[in-house]
Parts: C-alpha cells; sequence; structure tokens
C-alpha cells in the first residue's frame, strides 16, 4: 500500500489528461493554500515549475532569481499511460517515489496517483499531510481539465441566433 495515494477522474481522455498533468503543470499548480507549494527561497518568488517530459528528464522549479531546484527526475515516461518521477524536499535525506497512471474511464480518464518512500526520505511523519495536500494539489489539475473540457464543448457548439 503506498504512503499517498489518489484517484481522480476526469472529463478528458488519457491522452488530454497526461498532457494536462505534464504539459500544463506550471498553470494548474497552486503555489498556495495550505500547504507550501514551492521550493523558492525567502529571497525570491516562484516563477515556473515544469517536467522535461522524457525518461531522465527533470521535474524542476524556476525562479524570479534566475536559480532552480530540481525537485526529481523522471523515472518512468509511457504516454498516456504512466508517468513517475522522484520528489524530493531539500531537507529530507532522500527521496520519494510519485507514480501516476491513466486509464480510460466512460469518454473521460481516471487518474490514479502513489507516492512512496517518506520513510527513505526520513520523514514518515510527512505522508499524512501530503495525502491533504496532493488532494488539494490534484483538484487543482482536476478544475484545469474541467475548464479545458467545457471549453473545448464550447467551441464545438454552433452559434445560435
Amino acid at each position: 500500500m503506498p504512503d499517498v495515494g489518489l484517484t481522480i477522474s476526469v472529463p478528458l481522455p488519457p491522452e488530454g489528461a497526461f498532457d494536462v498533468f505534464v504539459q500544463q503543470m506550471d498553470i494548474w499548480w497552486p503555489r498556495r493554500g495550505v500547504f507550501p507549494y514551492s521550493f523558492a527561497p525567502e529571497t525570491t518568488r516562484p516563477l515556473h515549475i515544469r517536467f522535461e517530459p522524457q525518461l531522465g528528464g527533470r521535474y524542476y522549479e524556476t525562479f524570479l532569481d534566475g536559480s532552480e531546484y530540481e525537485i526529481g527526475r523522471i523515472s518512468d515516461y509511457q504516454p498516456p499511460e504512466r508517468l513517475a518521477y522522484t520528489w524530493r524536499d531539500p531537507s529530507w535525506r532522500g527521496e520519494t517515489r510519485i507514480a501516476l497512471a491513466f486509464s480510460a474511464a466512460g469518454e473521460g480518464a481516471r487518474v490514479n496517483y502513489q507516492q512512496d518512500g517518506f520513510a527513505n526520505a526520513g520523514v514518515p511523519e510527512l505522508a499524512a499531510y501530503y495525502q491533504i495536500g496532493c488532494r488539494q494539489t490534484l483538484s487543482a489539475y482536476a478544475a484545469q481539465c474541467q475548464a479545458l473540457y467545457e471549453l473545448g464543448n464550447l467551441s464545438d457548439a454552433s452559434p445560435r441566433a
């Protein structure tokens, strides 16, 4: 059983859901909230959070002052079915592993999120907090998918006189 496990449904097919997660993270990623969602030092502000979408690619954040923090590396990249990457806070002694699976569910997609390795990272007590924080983060992702779905349906509708 993973330390953190969540499953959500989004109205986009797996291809679109995967793309929104990987290519549009900088749009939907919440930078404020109950938990800090940025690794920005106190002396600067977050600018971008991105993936280099390939096996071995970086998962990283850039800051207004031009500095960067590499959060992790992509360890499994099989669009549109699977994405896995590491996640490490700079204060931890090791990293966690995040794995996402995207599967068809009706006309949309089911997204299964798992994160493991808090004990190996030296922070087993944080798993419960990440369960809450990931729920909030995935809600922002689902809202972006929903908005894109609704906008797509609006553009498909013919104007009414």
